[in-house]
C-alpha cells in the first residue's frame, strides 16, 4: 500500500500546477517554435518507452510472480490498455488534423469539434499518468519516484500540447480557460483514482501496471513516434527520444543506489 499520502498529495499539486503555469506563457509574450515543441515530444516519446519497458512491465512481472499469478495476467492488462485507448481515439480523433490529440499543430485555426476531441484525449492521456503514480508507489518507493519524476517531465510537452490546441481551436477566452483546466485536474484526478484502485488488493496491483503500459505504449507508438518520423522533421528528434530513454534509464539504475 501507498505508504506515504503527502508524497502523492505533493505530486498532484505538482501535476495541476504545471499546465496552469505554462497556460501564462503567452502573457509573457513566450513563444515555442514548433521545432522546440517536436524536439520535446520526441522526449516524451522516449520517456514514455524508457518508464514502459525499463520500469513498469518488469516490476509488474516481478509482482505477478511474487503473487503466483500467470505473466498472462500483466500481458492481459497491456492488451486492455492498448486496446481501450485505441477505441477512445478512433471515436474522439476521427480527423486528419489532430494525431492523437498531441500535437500537429502549425498555428492555424482547428475546427472547435476538434480541438474539444484532441483536449478530451489528452485529458485521458493524463489520467493514467496519474493513474500510474500511486501504483508505483505500492511496488516500492524507487519504482514510485522513477514514474513520478518521469511523469512530471512527460507532461511538460503535453501541456504544451493542450495549450497550443486551446489557443487554435477557439477565440472565446474561457473555453481556452477551461480547456487548460481540464488538462491540468486530469492527473491529480487519476492519482485519486489509482490509490482506490490499489486499495482493492494487491492483486489488482501487477494489473494496474499493465494497464498503464498498454496506454503508454499506444500514446509512444501511434500517437508521437509515426508524427515524429515525417520527412521533415529534424533528425534530432530521434536523438531527443534516445534521450528521454536513456533518462529513465539511469534514473532506475541510480536511484535504487541513492
Amino acid at each position: 500500500m501507498v505508504s506515504n499520502i503527502w508524497d502523492l498529495a505533493f505530486w498532484a499539486l505538482v501535476t495541476f500546477a504545471t499546465p496552469l503555469i505554462i497556460a501564462l506563457l503567452p502573457l509573457f509574450k513566450i513563444q515555442i517554435s514548433e521545432r522546440v515543441l517536436h524536439l520535446m515530444l520526441g522526449l516524451s516519446a522516449g520517456i514514455l518507452g524508457g518508464l514502459t519497458f525499463v520500469d513498469i512491465l518488469p516490476e509488474a512481472f516481478d509482482v505477478a510472480r511474487e503473487m503466483s499469478l500467470s505473466p498472462l495476467y500483466v500481458s492481459f492488462g497491456v492488451g486492455i490498455g492498448f486496446f481501450v485507448l485505441l477505441v477512445i481515439e478512433k471515436y474522439l480523433l476521427a480527423t486528419e488534423e489532430i494525431h492523437g490529440g498531441h500535437f500537429h499543430i502549425h498555428g492555424k485555426p482547428i475546427d472547435p469539434n476538434h480541438g474539444l476531441m484532441g483536449v478530451s484525449a489528452l485529458t485521458f492521456h493524463g489520467f493514467m499518468d496519474g493513474f500510474v503514480i500511486p501504483i508505483g508507489f505500492s511496488v516500492g518507493a524507487e519504482v514510485g519516484a522513477v514514474v513520478t519524476l518521469a511523469i512530471a517531465v512527460h507532461q511538460i510537452p503535453d501541456s504544451f500540447a493542450a495549450l497550443s490546441l486551446a489557443l487554435s481551436s477557439t477565440e472565446s477566452r474561457r473555453q481556452a480557460i477551461l480547456y487548460v483546466l481540464a488538462t491540468a485536474v486530469d492527473t491529480p484526478l487519476g492519482i485519486v483514482i489509482g490509490l482506490f484502485f490499489v486499495g482493492l488488493g494487491d492483486f489488482m496491483v501487477p494489473l494496474g501496471l499493465g494497464l498503464c503500459a498498454g496506454t503508454f505504449i499506444y500514446v509512444s507508438a501511434v500517437d508521437l513516434v509515426p508524427e515524429l518520423q515525417h520527412e521533415e522533421r529534424s533528425p534530432l528528434v530521434i536523438v531527443s527520444m534516445v534521450i528521454g530513454f536513456l533518462l529513465i534509464a539511469a534514473l532506475s539504475l541510480l536511484l535504487p543506489s541513492v
